[in-house]
């Protein structure tokens, strides 16, 4: 998918619904994650996914199974014992894909995954030490068995990504923008961020929307997301809630930092007639 037609399926306005329902109340040139940033900070964020492997047994049906894993290099590395039937069918069939899911509130299909698509074989003796390391930090826990002769590491590498952010934005993510791109820096500490805001700030995201956006009858509004680059809101309007995203002036990688771009923001726009 091109850029222009990544823009697109991002910000464009929804279809089926009335002209004026569908103009687009903010800038959509604003600044915001790419596709591949989107679902590189997904998978780093979670922990368990979907495995699907070809079965060996059941007719090369696909085969899928829960599993944990921790990203290596841009690839999830597994640590999966020889006895389950996904490392069986693994041995005799590497291809694979791997459904890496958000979990959450309200509609399930309004949220966020990514598939990952490729060959999934067991890691060389040379880079146990780095994955092992590396899982066992996302994955405490699995020091009880991590020297079990019977269980082995297993890397996916990545040939194709999907992504899926919601209604209306999808594409498949261009690999080489896959392994250049990095998790968002501030994914840790965006729930604490939104909640303060949502909980003590809502006058002040109402005076954005209504100063900054296209948004002016704004009555109240709440943070939904926010990034290195900026952060999305739901603006109260007389169309219904609307999204509204603002950019920062400069990118940020700390809670202080996004404290101070968003301060920077709201006195320009109380300035604002």
């Amino acid at each position: 998918m091109s850029k222009q037609e990544d823009k697109i399926t991002r910000h464009g306005v929804p279809k089926g619904q009335r002209t004026t329902q569908q103009e687009l109340l903010y800038d959509p040139e604003v600044a915001t994650p790419s596709h591949a940033e989107y679902s590189m900070t997904m998978a780093h964020k979670m922990a368990t996914a979907t495995l699907c492997t070809i079965s060996k047994n059941e007719g090369n049906y696909p085969y899928g199974s829960f599993v944990t894993y921790a990203m290596y290099k841009g690839n999830p590395v597994f640590l999966i014992s020889k006895l389950a039937e996904h490392t069986k069918n693994l041995v005799s069939n590497c291809k694979s894909s791997l459904l890496i899911a958000e979990g959450g509130d309200g509609n399930p299909l309004a949220l966020g995954r990514v598939t990952l698509v490729g060959d999934c074989k067991k890691l060389s003796k040379k880079e146990l030490p780095v994955v092992k390391s590396i899982f066992l930090e996302k994955h405490p826990s699995a020091r009880f068995y991590v020297e079990f002769e019977d269980f082995d590491f297993y890397c996916l590498k990545v040939e194709s990504i999907r992504y899926i952010g919601g209604f209306g934005r999808m594409s498949w993510v261009d690999k080489k923008q896959w392994f250049v791109a990095e998790p968002d820096p501030i994914d840790s500490f965006a729930d604490d961020i939104i909640e303060h805001m949502n909980d003590d700030h809502r006058d002040a995201m109402t005076i954005l929307c209504k100063k900054m956006s296209k948004a002016v009858d704004t009555t109240d509004a709440t943070m939904v997301s926010i990034d290195r680059y900026g952060f999305e809101m739901s603006a109260v309007t007389s169309d219904g809630n609307r999204p509204i995203r603002l950019a920062f002036d400069n990118e940020i990688s700390t809670s202080d930092e996004a404290r101070m771009e968003i301060i920077s923001l709201v006195k320009r726009a109380r300035k604002t007639n």
